[in-house]
């Protein structure tokens, strides 16, 4: 078939820039296609080209040049959606367009309706009546276009999780609903463990990934483990804030700010060095950096929410109450003073991940939409 995704960013390359995890599910899915199928994928113009390749998989880029960004940006992501349903239009014999956010589902929607072919969405989490509450006021927009449409005629929406089937039943048709879970592109690295007890997390610098509970936690780790450590990596408009918390609670010597790390294995590296993976994310589709952490057996902990207790199985990690950061320090001094309970949770964990192979969830998809 002449498939043609439509996502917001795209990598640049194999080495599989970091951006966020529907990103991370565009890329992973879009290589798995590309065996049986022609795959385009229509993006955001990031740099100079207005389209290269990647092995066989065309991407074309589209828009005003700019960078990746997970909130404002208004009049660019409306110039965006504009120019990637135009060059949509030109596309030839497209049999399925598939839409991977809220930016894109209407212009995959759209441009399908006028190219009289299928339709099908990829979708991570449902944010209706959470828009404003969890990015501020230009949630506004996103609320408008994930209302209207979960209101169209869509051929087919496939949900992350079951978690986020359920929530989509009240908006949506449970015939045109199945869950497909994310791929895990099983990172090979190899790294030798730091020389003091570590803590990773990797998550963009959003209130709602809740970083400040992690810091306020290794304010209280560090009263048992002095020499406590923890590298957070990414970006995002919570940075200067977090860095003066930081400050403000005499942690300058305990944790360390990676910002953006361009490369996927580079980010491995520090999770795989790490004693223990921490995700405090109150908002997650998945959690596909959980199972990452599992396949490199460095135990998690994490805010107990469904999708991310589904992703796990609950397995390789503990679980603690959403924003209680006391209780997140608590499961960090247990995992890290109990040797046997670790280990279990290393040798489950491991096991839990090789759920999300590449292959099976590639086969999966592949079957759907030959099916439709």
């Amino acid at each position: 078939m002449n498939i043609c995704i439509v996502t917001e960013y795209f990598p640049q390359s194999k080495d599989l820039e970091i951006k966020g995890g529907v990103e991370v599910c565009a890329f992973n899915e879009a290589s798995e296609l590309s065996k049986y199928n022609n795959i385009t994928v229509i993006t955001s113009k990031e740099t100079d080209k207005d389209d290269f390749y990647i092995d066989d998989i065309h991407i074309i880029c589209c828009g005003s040049k700019r960078g990746y960004t997970q909130k404002g940006s208004f009049i660019k992501r409306l110039d965006f959606m504009y120019q990637a349903y135009k060059k949509l239009l030109t596309l030839d014999d497209i049999d399925m367009i598939i839409g991977y956010n809220f930016i894109t589902y209407p212009v995959a929607w759209k441009a399908s309706r006028k190219l009289d072919t299928k339709i099908a969405a990829r979708y991570h989490d449902v944010w209706i009546g959470r828009w404003i509450d969890t990015i501020g006021i230009t949630g506004i927009f996103g609320e408008v276009m994930e209302r209207y449409f979960l209101r169209q005629d869509v051929d087919l929406i496939l949900p992350v999780s079951d978690y986020t089937k359920d929530n989509l039943k009240k908006y949506v048709d449970e015939r045109k609903l199945k869950t497909v879970h994310n791929i895990v592109d099983f990172p090979i690295v190899k790294s030798d463990p730091y020389d003091a007890p570590t803590i990773s997390c990797v998550a963009r610098l959003v209130e709602y990934k809740r970083v400040e509970d992690l810091i306020r936690a290794v304010a209280i780790i560090k009263d048992t483990i002095p020499n406590i450590q923890c590298k957070i990596i990414g970006t995002g408009p919570q940075d200067s804030y977090l860095k003066d918390l930081t400050q403000k609670l005499e942690l300058t010597g305990n944790i360390e700010f990676l910002g953006f790390v361009e490369k996927h294995d580079d980010v491995m590296c520090v999770v795989n060095s790490s004693d223990v993976f921490v995700l405090p994310s109150i908002v997650e589709g998945f959690g596909i950096v959980i199972v990452e952490a599992l396949s490199l057996r460095t135990p998690f902990v994490a805010a107990e929410i469904p999708p991310v207790v589904e992703a796990s199985g609950r397995k390789g990690g503990l679980f603690y109450e959403p924003k209680n950061y006391k209780q997140l320090a608590e499961c960090i001094l247990k995992l890290l003073s109990d040797k046997e309970l670790y280990n279990k949770l290393q040798d489950e964990g491991y096991i839990q991940s090789k759920n999300y192979s590449k292959k099976a969830i590639g086969l999966k998809l592949n079957e759907i939409f030959n099916n439709l």
